[in-house]
């Protein structure tokens, strides 16, 4: 134990401070850079919020044991989930996705980064004044799911994400069209109210459960829903990104080392705790991520590569 947490939570709270830390230093470099510092902070509102609704309604729950918490949750969680967010909108724009499509890769990025995070934590495992907690506990569960993870919290990481993305991309618009110089700035925290209305509505009820068309709980219903969700969002971003523009690893290797780092953690949290359940979506899941960020790699490094040194320079991503 250290300050009290089991050594494994504590040092995935530092984990998330370093990937934090590092995407703020990140997003200050950037053009337009108090609205990218914004997007990260907005999100971890937005995300505590929900997440605190969560564990208010017993979908599921946090051990307090913990050094860093946002009323009931954990701030590791939210932190590790709003580089994702950051991680993803910059690669949209990396790629030239078109905005409205730029919230599809961020959801499908937090989503398949949950599949390694969620089985390896869930089950990672301590004994706190005699009561066994993992870093989380669902509370909210049935036969089957995904390694022992309820399938709807897959489509949950993905349309919380996506809502967030949406608002602040119309948000943006909006500030453009109108020539709103503070909303264009502080939109990523205006976004943040109609984002949690949509995440209450049946719109949401829809894509997690397809709620009317089944009661919530429902295993096949969830796995239909969750394989919808992912396989649109995978057709449009392949249909809209353009791998042609040159990289700079140097000045933003950064957002490829971050997913890489936490499905190391997930990876290495699994073998050395012996969470057999973990075994194959931390490695499994981690390849797949790794082989589409090293894809994005080498086609700007290729790229880089057969341009005249005056061309080759790397263009700016807002």
């Amino acid at each position: 134990m250290i300050f009290g947490t089991p050594v494994s939570w504590f040092l995935y709270e530092m984990l998330s401070l370093v990937v934090f830390v590092a995407c703020l230093i990140h997003a200050t470099a950037r053009p337009a850079a108090t609205r990218h510092v914004l997007t990260l902070l907005g999100f971890v509102i937005f995300a505590a919020t929900f997440e605190n609704v969560g564990v208010w309604q017993n979908i599921y729950d946090y051990s307090a044991e913990r050094i860093m918490m946002i009323g009931k949750v954990p701030l590791s969680i939210l932190l590790v989930e709003a580089v994702g967010v950051y991680c993803a909108l910059w690669l949209a724009e990396h790629l030239r996705l078109p905005w409205w499509v730029a919230p599809f890769l961020a959801g499908l990025w937090g989503s398949i980064q949950d599949m390694t995070i969620d089985p390896a934590n869930v089950f990672d495992v301590h004994t706190i004044d005699g009561v066994a907690s993992g870093q989380w506990n669902w509370t909210m569960t049935y036969e089957g799911g995904f390694f022992g993870i309820p399938v709807f919290n897959f489509s949950g990481w993905f349309t919380m994400i996506l809502y967030y993305c949406f608002a602040v991309a119309l948000v943006q618009r909006l500030a453009e069209r109108k020539n709103i110089g503070w909303l264009r700035t502080s939109g990523p925290l205006v976004a943040i109210v109609p984002s949690l209305i949509v995440l209450v509505s049946p719109i949401n009820l829809f894509l997690l459960y397809a709620w009317p068309l089944a009661p919530q709980g429902t295993l096949v219903a969830e796995s239909v829903m969750l394989v919808l969700n992912l396989s649109v969002a995978t057709f449009l971003v392949l249909r809209y990104a353009k791998l042609d523009r040159p990289l700079d690893l140097r000045r933003d290797g950064i957002i490829f080392a971050v997913p890489v780092v936490l499905h190391a953690w997930d990876i290495g949290l699994a073998f050395a705790a012996q969470i057999e359940i973990a075994y194959v979506p931390s490695v499994l899941f981690t390849a797949i991520h790794v082989a589409a960020l090293a894809v994005v790699v080498r086609a700007g490094r290729r790229r880089h590569a057969g341009l005249p040194t005056a061309e080759a320079q790397p263009l700016l991503v807002r």
